[in-house]
């Protein structure tokens, strides 16, 4: 549970900044290629990415890595941040932020409710559609019926279903496998003539490119980051790009780009939006774009190899950037486990009396403990025993997944560094420097180490 809370803080937080990172960097490359198809194809792929560079990095930001025994301690006691994953997201210089656990739960009961919310949306958007779907009525006019048989044959699509429905108030497009054209009962007789074979070769051009498909899964993708307005504004692009495209292909295909504009506009004045997750005409909300870019030539243009290099090497270094510098998350407990509780330890070549207990605890996500330091008396014929404790409070203590440091003040009031640095399984080696003589007014001190085995 904490590893999942963990993750769901990191995701959010990456995502917050890593989204409209890669949200502008497509937009600015979509402006270099002419191409609505392949701008199309640069968007939809960033809607992707927009889900997975906060996803890849909030699962190697979120889970803390466990040390080989045989790995070389640190040379200092700096804070690090544990981090797994891929190579290069291992090797990032990771930004790293402890929320407090009140933030952290809140954040995340927000984020879960988000979730359900959405999901119920999206729930009811799909029944409807499904709705639709059941609403098809009997076969079109013979008109209808003939100039989709003609777009169908020139676009060169296998079997789809032309229907009449009460349900919709505009032409739209929905289905996969077996894709189907729902038509207004209402405008069935009103259609005819060029609007008719724009507004049918229009929805057979989202069929000839498998824009249902690609506009669930878009759906899909998106929905995790859902919360970021970033992603509305990239899902407005996209839907625009896909319109431009299919319009491309009408002119190209089926009517000469002026009558398919004036078409078009004459369509508009009749047609409303399709509902979510269906497909129609009348979407995207840029008819004068859509008839500019018709009258001018350019969502006709292809994209060329430089412009499509370009657009991809952005998009990609935006991803990197995003993965680079991404956010890692330390929750309270969940580093500091495996150093909670007792320890034990013994000085070498002395395992027949303790040297120093540790006792260290949590509280209010903070880490605080005790340090028993024991004096040793060793009689002439070599019996040791103990003759003293000390019990010193941790100082500023802190674990960075390997090494546990704190400070401790000593009689004189000077400030020692410790650390506890663990060497396996409950396993560990406590260093400090120690007194370990007085010579004419002259304090030398030494090194100690001590073998640390925690508690059962």
């Amino acid at each position: 549970m904490e590893s999942a809370s963990r993750y769901i803080v990191a995701f959010v937080l990456n995502a917050a900044w890593q989204v409209p990172v890669v949200a502008l960097a497509a937009v600015a490359g979509a402006r270099l290629l002419p191409s609505a198809s392949a701008r199309h194809r640069l968007l939809l792929a960033a809607v992707g990415l927009g889900l997975l560079v906060p996803a890849a990095a909030g699962f190697a930001m979120a889970v803390p890595s466990r040390p080989a025994a045989s790995a070389p301690a640190p040379r200092s006691a700096a804070r690090a941040v544990p981090i797994t994953g891929s190579r290069w997201l291992a090797g990032a210089p990771a930004r790293s932020v402890r929320p407090a656990p009140r933030v952290a739960a809140a954040l995340v009961a927000v984020y879960v409710a988000f979730l359900a919310v959405s999901a119920g949306r999206r729930v009811r958007a799909w029944r409807r559609t499904a709705a639709l779907r059941r609403s098809a009525a009997g076969a079109a006019a013979p008109e209808v019926v003939r100039v989709a048989e003609e777009c169908r044959r020139r676009l060169g699509l296998g079997v789809v279903e032309v229907r009449l429905s009460r349900k919709v108030t505009s032409p739209v497009t929905l289905g996969t496998r077996r894709p189907m054209i729902l038509i207004p009962e209402a405008l069935a007789g009103a259609l005819g003539g060029e609007p008719l074979l724009a507004a049918l070769g229009h929805e057979m051009a989202h069929v000839r490119r498998r824009d249902f498909a690609w506009n669930v899964a878009a759906e899909l993708a998106s929905w995790p980051v859902s919360f970021h307005p970033a992603v509305a504004w990239l899902r407005r692009r996209l839907g625009e790009q896909r319109e431009l495209a299919c319009d491309a292909l009408v002119a190209e295909r089926l009517l000469e780009p002026r009558a398919y504009a004036r078409s078009l506009a004459a369509l508009a004045r009749m047609l409303a939006p399709a509902p979510a997750l269906t497909l129609g005409v009348a979407d995207a909300g840029i008819l004068e774009e859509r008839v500019m870019s018709l009258v001018t030539g350019r969502s006709r243009r292809s994209a060329g190899l430089l412009s499509s290099v370009a657009a991809a090497a952005l998009l990609a270094a935006a991803t990197m950037v995003g993965a680079t510098f991404a956010v890692a998350v330390e929750t309270s407990s969940a580093a500091p486990a495996a150093v909670l509780g007792s320890w034990t330890g013994r000085i070498p070549g002395a395992e027949d009396v303790p040297a120093a207990d540790l006792k260290i605890g949590e509280k209010d996500g903070k880490l605080s403990g005790r340090v028993t330091f024991y004096l040793i008396h060793e009689s002439a014929d070599g019996h040791r025993e103990v003759g003293g404790q000390d019990v010193v409070d941790m100082l500023e203590p802190s674990f960075d997944g390997r090494r546990l440091t704190f400070k401790l003040k000593n009689p004189r009031g000077e400030i020692v560094p410790i650390s506890l640095r663990l060497t396996g399984k409950d396993e560990g080696e406590l260093s400090t420097q120690v007194t370990v003589g007085d010579r004419g007014g002259q304090t030398e001190s030494g090194g100690m180490v001590v073998k640390m085995k925690r508690a059962k």
